[in-house]
């Protein structure tokens, strides 16, 4: 276990110091010194000269970290020092991954700000999953004793958030061209409320994020007081860091963004995340001290009293009406379709708005499909802790929420976006509302097949969201999620299907039986890889595209042949996981393609 600290503090020191020499090829110009990737001017080692000598510099040590990653995920399994350094470690390699991909594309793409944004966030982020790493495996010799009060784990995860989203946004700044867009300090062009939109709406923006950021701080110090030490300290260096960040921020309008403050500024913003990181895994690994009434003790399976951390609950219930993993990957269909249908680049602020509305609509239709199936959701293991069939929330409560969210769902897409997403939107959840949860769930076997038609809604209303129309790439965007959903459902079902009969879902295999749920999987499974092909003649895709939907294709194939001979639960799991990777690659590699 000594072993692997000391390789992740040798991580965690190499990665602080690429990020800073990612702020000096940035302040330097030396983003493009080396035009092509991976190699540099054609050659594996260039004339180090110049400017090339720092992007090369660059791109040795992060070799040189990513070497070293790998080497640290192989000390981590080997050592076995619990799940949590296990998750960490593979969330390191997977960031490491998309870091090395997204360096690439920032090359290709010339320096794009939205490129650049998502590549230092990237960065950040795996900074902070070699801190968890690091954490976990300490704690793991040395667990703390004293618990950390109600609601600090929440407070330091939404402060942590907020660091985040105001590294995105600064590591958009300095490649836009708005750094300056506020000459003036701590005033806008002399106003607090600035004129106009563009760079200067997004500088303000940044520093209305800072001084939220000061604020969740001061609030994060105050609630750590009755915390154990290492959770005070942590707190304490949060707000002396963020009043640090600020400093340097203002000392970088004053000082015309001088080279040397913007990279203080940089690597200041990547102490504050990490400490952050730290702070809000110590914070969820402790154990909560309960608070109990004189002379009562509150057992540790006793639901906690009112008062303690009430608003959390409840917050986490109402989003988990939701279904949010659901809406994660509908969202991602609707980013896809966006993509495409723009060509290129899309405005932040459509986008932003389209997946607002994106998420209200599909956790409206989530948050009644709740509501209308509690008696089913009681009686599946699967479902049966669910807010409403718990007991949690009421039922008329969360079908007024689930209401409350589909007006608000076309109100945001018809009025900031326009009304033919919106009646999309609203088509969508009508159809799994009425058709499939109210109608068909309980009704046929075939209820995946048609049902799954509201869930390819979403790339219809993210093509409609930057076109105004619906076109034939669109419409294959829709097929293929469309038959993406039975095989992907009925590998669940297989899985699930002594819950299905009990609940009386007729699911296929309880209708049909196992073998002919298999022979159906495999079925949409060669008409799902077929029409992934479609897009490269009739949406445009590129050899890129082509290349992993082939790929990705062979591997889905592959795996349904596995349950169709087979038949086991364990192949049946092995099919439903990927399927998931599968679409998210499969849109991913879409995307890149469209972009490069």
């Amino acid at each position: 276990m000594h072993r692997l600290l000391r390789t992740t503090a040798w991580a965690v020191g190499l990665t602080l110091l690429l990020i800073v020499l990612g702020g000096i090829v940035r302040v330097t110009g030396a983003g493009l010194a080396c035009p092509d990737w991976p190699l540099c001017h054609g050659r594996l080692v260039p004339p180090l000269e110049d400017l090339v000598l720092v992007e090369y510099g660059h791109r040795l040590l992060a070799s040189v970290v990513g070497l070293l990653t790998v080497f640290l995920v192989v000390q981590a399994r080997r050592a076995r020092p619990g799940p949590a350094v296990g998750r960490a470690a593979a969330a390191a390699l997977l960031l490491l991954v998309v870091q090395v991909l997204l360096g690439g594309l920032t090359v290709h793409v010339r320096l794009v700000p939205a490129v650049v944004a998502a590549h230092l966030g990237t960065a950040m982020l795996f900074l902070a999953a070699l801190l968890v790493l690091g954490a976990s495996a300490y704690r793991a010799l040395r667990p703390l004793d004293q618990g950390a009060p109600p609601g600090l784990g929440t407070l330091a995860a939404v402060t942590t958030g907020l660091a985040f989203g105001q590294i995105l946004l600064g590591g958009y700044l300095s490649t836009s061209g708005a750094a300056l867009a506020c000459p003036d300090f701590p005033l806008c062009r002399g106003s607090l409320l600035p004129p106009g939109g563009g760079p200067v709406l997004v500088h303000w923006v940044h520093r209305l994020g800072a001084a939220l950021l000061a604020l969740a701080a001061a609030l994060l110090a105050a609630r750590a007081r009755g915390a154990a030490r290492p959770l005070r300290r942590l707190a304490a260096l949060v707000m002396l860091l963020v009043i640090v960040q600020i400093a340097l921020g203002a000392l970088n309008v004053l000082t015309r963004v001088a080279p040397p403050v913007t990279v203080l500024h940089l690597l200041t913003a990547a102490l504050l995340f990490g400490t952050l990181a730290l702070l809000t895994t110590a914070a969820f690994g402790t154990t909560v001290e309960p608070v109990a009434r004189p002379g009562r003790l509150t057992s540790p399976g006793e639901p906690a009293p009112a008062g303690v951390a009430a608003w959390r609950r409840v917050a986490t219930d109402y989003v988990a009406l939701t279904k949010p993993r659901i809406v994660l990957l509908l969202l991602a269909t609707t980013v896809a379709a966006m993509v495409v249908a723009a060509g290129g680049w899309l405005s932040p602020a459509l986008l932003v708005y389209t997946l607002l509305g994106g998420t209200l609509a599909a956790g409206a239709a989530n948050a009644i499909n709740c509501y209308w199936d509690r008696d089913i959701d009681a009686v599946m293991a699967r479902t049966r802790r669910r807010p409403v069939p718990a007991g949690r929330v009421a039922p008329r409560r969360a079908l007024a929420f689930g209401a409350v969210l589909a007006v608000l769902a076309v109100a945001v897409l018809g009025g900031l976006v326009n009304w033919l997403s919106a009646a999309l939107a609203l088509a969508g959840l009508l159809f799994y509302v009425l058709v499939y949860t109210m109608w068909l769930k309980r009704t046929t076997p075939q209820n995946i097949v048609i049902g799954g038609a509201a869930g390819a809604v979403p790339p219809l209303v993210g093509w409609a969201a930057v076109t105004g129309r619906v076109e034939v790439p669109a419409l294959l965007l829709f097929l293929i999620v469309f038959l993406w959903t039975p095989p992907h459902f009925w590998a669940l079902a297989l899985q699930r299907r002594q819950e299905y009969a009990a609940a009386g879902v007729p699911m296929l295999p309880v209708v049909a039986g196992e073998a002919a749920t298999r022979r159906q999987i495999f079925a949409y499974t060669v008409a799902l890889v077929a029409s992934t092909l479609l897009l490269v003649p009739f949406g445009g895709a590129g050899g890129l595209y082509l290349a992993a939907a082939v790929l990705l294709g062979a591997g889905f194939l592959r795996l349904a042949l596995a349950v169709l001979r087979e038949g086991s639960a364990r192949a049946a799991g092995g099919l439903f996981g990927y399927s998931i990777v599968y679409l998210v690659l499969l849109l991913a590699a879409l995307m890149v393609d469209r972009l490069v």
